[in-house]
């Protein structure tokens, strides 16, 4: 009795466990996460029952390049490596078209939202008020709002009305998002606190200029802007409002509150409204606060669309600035004019006065990427990890641009991002980048890009739409309802039949059923419908085997045995049969998810591996469960009554022959 405790004991803790697991929505443990807020259980649902994103790429090769069947097959491999590092469960990625295929067909689930990543000045903004802003103000009640660790705002957007949408595509009008930029900067308005100072009173520190003056020279008569003047300033540029002051007791002292401050991707209006207020006079201090200074379109549709459309190409080219001191005294330096605090920008900055050659280090010789925060800068960054010979090679050209002064580009499929210099040379084979709007998706779309490596052919989105579930929500709760009026008819019988068996069945389906999706939502299992069937299948299997132990039992109380002896018995002769039936089951099934990882048929991987556990949790229950509450039931006064453990076709057969 004591051992068949312990068996019941484990068993109820488990089926414990598992509901906690079932009935939380999210479990969130450190960075460990699981479970969907919007789906049946939180568990995660395929591109059938769940609907997602239909998108169709035609292959771009460069010029006067041909492609062949490996290079396609190269990029669909690429491409669901990314997907599915992204995190998109049972994406189905195959070729169109043959001879070789020239399109791509790429079907998301679940992926329909997208995120704004946001960040303001002076971080002035409550996490808060930015939900409310678009729940209230925009209309969309799910949105929520997390602070990342460089401080910028992550605006999740899971229910987009379609009316926001560009056709029938899942891509946001650019029309809505400038239009929520201007209400939010409406919303938030930007506060500008600036002084001007006599240029009389700034010590000049100049050798020269200082002999050439006069030690008894009559100051200047200067005049600080006077309020209209600033006014005229700001009403230059297309506000919403304005609304300025001259400071009391400080002359030369303003401060500005302005609305509607465009933002353009890189830089606000704050910096052309400072160059226009330097016209007028000597700024002694300028600072402001609440403009915003980021806004990224990013997550959901969104950054799977960049994951899988960008070639990843990251090129490292050798930037060799123009010359910081005159060369030769007869030619004029800097040149065309620019001032000497200028040049030392312009000089690597502006394309006209750098060279670029490429450097020894190569995109091959990377061997991880990874995003990351920079304790330094506090912003987003990816960091680079080199084999050995990528890791020499960039020591060698950091070394190299520390002694001369010089740049290292760092190049994305064409595009900057970053030019940094180096002080002396960088050993030990990691760098990172980082550039102009990066968050905390994008350097995650990056890093798992550059894992993967660049796709040999480029592609362009030639057609995308939303997939609406096969089953509907209306037809998956149908469903659900059919299932478990079936899986109630099923009890039923077994218990009318079977008796105590049959209730011990039931218990062990009970307990099958709980833990079975207690672990689909912890591994996560994706649940599409062939997912289901698989599900079912296995269920049929844990029947199967409570009806072998329970005829097995029936025969050895014919023989004569004892009820704890026939159970035993009826266990041992029932187990060869039940492991047999279901090892060949599983071995079917690893054969499927073979075949489904050669060929790229995600949705036959997720039948053979929702097959495979259900059928190894069914011999489990039905040889552990279902022993323990057996041994259990027969130890108490009940096991008494042999006939109950006799299906009612025994007892009416037992009564006819008397």
């Amino acid at each position: 009795m004591f051992r068949n405790s312990k068996g019941i004991f484990l068993i109820i803790i488990l089926v414990i466990v598992g509901l906690g697991i079932i009935l939380t929505p999210k479990i969130t443990i450190g960075s460990f996460e699981r479970g969907e807020k919007n789906s049946p259980l939180g568990l995660k649902l395929g591109l059938d029952l769940e609907g997602g994103t239909h998108l169709v790429y035609k292959f771009m090769p460069q010029e006067d390049q041909s492609f062949t069947s490996e290079d396609v097959e190269g990029v669909r491999k690429i491409v669901e490596k990314r997907v599915n590092e992204f995190g998109v469960s049972e994406p189905n990625v195959q070729l169109l078209g043959s001879n070789p295929p020239d399109r791509l067909l790429v079907q998301l689930p679940g992926q329909k939202g997208l995120n704004l990543t946001l960040s303001f000045n002076g971080n002035t903004v409550q996490t808060s008020t930015i939900e409310n802003f678009f729940r209230d103000k925009i209309g969309i009640s799910s949105t929520t709002v997390s602070q990342n660790e460089d401080t910028s705002y992550t605006v999740n957007l899971e229910d987009v009305d379609e009316d926001l949408l560009t056709g029938d595509t899942t891509s946001i009008n650019p029309e809505t998002i400038q239009l929520w930029q201007k209400q939010l900067s409406e919303k938030f308005p930007v506060v500008i606190h600036f002084s001007y100072i006599n240029p009389d009173l700034i010590e000049d520190k100049s050798p020269s200029e200082t002999e050439s003056k006069s030690n008894d020279a009559e100051p200047t008569d200067y005049k600080f802007p006077t309020i209209d003047e600033v006014k005229h300033v700001f009403d230059s540029f297309e506000l919403e409002k304005a609304e300025i002051e001259m400071l009391q007791g400080a002359e030369g002292t303003f401060s500005a509150v302005i609305y509607g401050l465009r933002y353009d991707g890189q830089i606000s209006q704050v910096q052309d409204i400072k160059q226009s207020l330097r016209e007028l006079g000597n700024l002694q201090f300028f600072f402001h606060e609440g403009d915003i200074t980021q806004w990224t379109v990013g997550g959901g549709i969104q950054e799977a669309k960049r994951l899988i459309g960008s070639t990843a190409m990251l090129e490292f080219k050798y930037r060799e600035c123009g010359d910081l001191n005159n060369v030769d005294p007869d030619i004029p330096w800097p040149p065309d004019g620019i001032p000497q605090a200028a040049w030392e920008f312009e000089r690597c900055n502006n394309p006209t006065y750098y060279n670029e050659t490429a450097t020894e280090i190569d995109a091959s010789d990377l061997v991880d990427a990874y995003p990351d925060i920079s304790q330094n800068l506090n912003k987003p960054i990816v960091q680079l990890v080199f084999n050995d010979g990528g890791g020499e090679a960039f020591y060698e050209v950091t070394d190299r641009i520390a002694r001369e002064d010089d740049r290292l580009a760092v190049y994305l499929d064409g595009d900057e991002l970053v030019a940094p210099y180096a002080s002396t040379g960088i050993a030990g084979g990691r760098a990172f980048i980082e550039g102009p709007g990066f968050t905390s998706d994008t350097t995650r779309t990056i890093a798992i890009q550059l894992r993967s490596g660049a796709l040999p052919l480029g592609l362009e989105l030639t057609q995308e739409r939303n997939v609406d579930a096969l089953l509907g929500e209306d037809s998956l709760r149908r469903s659900l309802v059919a299932g478990s009026i079936g899986m109630v008819i099923l009890l039923v019988f077994m218990v009318s039949y079977y008796r105590i068996p049959g209730v011990v069945s039931a218990l062990a389906l009970f307990s099958y059923a709980i833990i079975l999706l207690s672990i689909f939502k912890i591994l996560p299992v994706v649940l599409t419908l062939s997912g289901a069937a698989a599900v079912i299948l296995s269920l049929g299997f844990a029947v199967d085997a409570n009806v072998l132990i329970a005829e097995r039992t029936k025969e050895e109380l014919r023989a004569g045995r004892g009820l704890l002896a026939a159970i035993n018995t009826g266990f041992d002769r029932a187990w060869p049969s039940i492991r047999d039936g279901n090892l060949s089951t599983i071995i079917v099934a690893s054969v499927l998810f073979w075949f489904g990882d050669r060929f790229g048929t995600s949705i036959m991987q997720g039948f053979a591996l929702t097959l495979v556990i259900g059928v190894m949790l069914s011999m489990f229950t039905a040889f552990f469960a279902s022993r323990v509450f057996l041994r259990a039931i027969a130890s108490t006064p009940v096991g008494k009554k042999t006939g109950l453990f006799m299906p009612v076709s025994d007892e009416i057969e037992n009564s006819g022959r008397s």
